[in-house]
């Protein structure tokens, strides 16, 4: 397909559609969305590089989440996953 338009003013096009699809929904959309995009980012996460960098991943963004789960499923620290493989 050709581009049809300079990029910046396809920027603007894509921003501007964006903010008002966003500003249009619902907190539970919202969850709904985020929940299923951070799935699949995850999941690619782990195509490319392997679970252990999920969980690195999990981490940064939220380390006492990530303590919390880790626990929960008796996972073993980071670093320590590195030496198990």
């Amino acid at each position: 397909m050709a581009n049809i338009m300079e990029i910046k003013e396809y920027d603007k096009v894509v921003r501007r559609f964006v903010d008002d699809y966003v500003n249009n929904l619902t907190p539970d959309q919202m969850r709904e969305i985020i929940s299923e995009q951070t799935h699949i980012d995850f999941e690619n996460i782990r195509q490319d590089t392997g679970q252990v960098s999920v969980f690195e991943e999990m981490a940064s963004w939220d380390s006492e989440l990530w303590t919390d789960t880790a626990t929960h499923f008796d996972l073993p620290d980071i670093e320590d996953m590195y030496n198990d493989q």
